[in-house]
């Protein structure tokens, strides 16, 4: 892999301590490294002196294929390299003024400023706050300014220092996706943080700063670092490895023993999976799809509302459609399209109670205690995700899931995991019997299959 930037020999001392004795820090092109460390190793000053902000007490730079000291390629680093800060500053001025503020210093045309700054906000999704002041924004949104203004420069190098701290689960979804896409477009980043699992999902490499720099046992690298944190947490959750982490559960089963006295509607979240591409049907998005002059999702709406306390629907094209039935719409935190399970985890990234309970959007056969058969599953057994069967195969997209997995899946599907048995596999899990009411799992994929729904939901008097 070809080196963007590599210090050697760094040192740095602060109040006569050595604070930093790295041998060498090396920094590919279009790589993305993850750097944790204890509170005082510095991260931060390692930041700063890679972007040509703060100087070492000696250091070889290698850039672009020429060593020289620091002092020397100072003018290099502070051209292609941007450092970040955990809380942007923001002027006191709109959102676009603050991100053409970089554009201008440079001397560019008005008109290239003013294209470039519309591109950028179209590209953080900000055009919506284009005029607000920027200091009236929230942390989040800050994060997000902060990183597009970065973006415009067109740095080779982003060095980003705790970007994720204090951010609610919105806006860390959001900050994922943006320091995601500037990757993709061949941009370096460096990003610090004090959540080791923070590597499983936005860096290539993970290093760990300790006395001596980066120490070499440990540095792990991501598909290690994913491999052994999955095993560790399988290995954690299995009490006994005699005792099988399946079972089944009948979806008729009304007693105490499957389910509780109480169902804690509140605390579960509904989401309406509908972010597919319909391919089977043409590309036609079918949760909007008319049923007897109604949108199919708004049949699914009606069944499910009642049975959780918040409710979300997934979705990536459409979204002003889905807006108008008046739930919160996620969409995918890593591209579109990308199949059911990171639909899933957009939702459990977006969700606040502490289960979560999945149907898909075209099934809007749901009995109206789909919700306390799942939940009484699952607290009986003691299982992390308790999942629907019709008798003949388990149905993976009716389930109710732990809000706590979410680390996991994250990791899941950072390494290119897709299949939701396989996740599922690794995990407790509990089978709940509806092969007494299969009709549930009917969905539509064909003219043919409308036609027969609709007979479906006069028949059961949904109409």
């Amino acid at each position: 892999m070809t080196s963007l930037l590599r210090l050697s020999n760094l040192r740095k001392n602060i109040a006569g301590r050595r604070l930093l004795d790295i041998p060498e820090f090396d920094i590919p092109a279009g790589t993305g490294i993850v750097l944790t460390g204890r509170n005082g190793a510095g991260k931060s000053t390692l930041l700063r002196i890679l972007a040509g902000l703060e100087p070492p007490d000696r250091a070889d730079v290698t850039y672009q294929g020429r060593t020289t000291g620091w002092h020397p390629a100072k003018p290099l680093l502070q051209r292609d390299v941007i450092y970040l800060h955990q809380h942007p500053y923001m002027f006191d001025r709109s959102v676009a003024e603050n991100i053409a503020y970089g554009l201008r210093r440079a001397g560019l045309p008005k008109t290239e400023v003013r294209a470039r700054v519309e591109e950028a906000l179209e590209w953080a999704g900000l055009g919506h706050l284009a005029s607000r002041n920027a200091r009236r924004l929230s942390g989040g949104e800050k994060q997000r300014v902060g990183l597009t203004r970065a973006r415009v420069l067109s740095p080779k190098l982003l060095l980003l220092d705790e970007p994720l701290a204090n951010l609610d689960h919105e806006s860390r979804a959001q900050a994922f996706l943006l320091i995601r896409r500037l990757r993709s477009e061949g941009i370096s980043t460096l990003v610090t943080s004090h959540e080791p699992q923070v590597s499983a999902t936005l860096g290539d490499e993970h290093r760990h700063l300790c006395k001596a720099g980066p120490c070499k046992y440990t540095i792990v690298r991501p598909f290690l670092y994913r491999r052994d944190a999955e095993h560790n947490l399988a290995t954690a959750l299995t009490t006994d490895p005699t005792e099988p982490i399946m079972s089944t559960a009948s979806f008729g089963h009304t007693g105490a023993e499957t389910t509780p006295a109480v169902i804690p509607g509140s605390d579960i979240t509904g989401v309406i999976l509908a972010g597919g591409r319909s391919q089977r049907m043409g590309g036609e998005d079918k949760g909007l799809l008319r049923i007897d002059g109604r949108p199919m999702i708004d049949h699914i709406i009606r069944a499910l509302s009642p049975q959780v306390g918040p409710l979300l629907i997934n979705a990536n094209r459409n979204l002003d459609g889905y807006r108008r039935f008046g739930y919160p719409v996620v969409s995918d935190i890593m591209g579109d399209f990308y199949g059911p399970l990171v639909g899933m985890a957009s939702a459990l990234q977006a969700t606040e109670t502490e289960y979560l309970l999945t149907v898909p959007c075209d099934s809007p056969l749901l009995p109206d205690n789909l919700a306390a058969a799942l939940y009484g599953a699952l607290h009986t057994h003691q299982a992390e995700i308790s999942v629907a069967h019709d008798g003949n195969r388990m149905q993976p997209v009716f389930a109710l899931l732990r809000r706590n997995l979410l680390k996991n899946l994250l990791t899941y599907l950072e390494a290119g995991g897709r299949k939701i048995d396989t996740w599922y596999a690794q995990h407790r899990l509990v089978i709940v019997d509806f092969s007494d009411r299969a009709d549930t799992f009917f969905n539509v994929n064909t003219r043919q299959e409308r036609r027969m729904l609709e007979r479906k939901l006069v028949g059961s008097g949904t109409y």
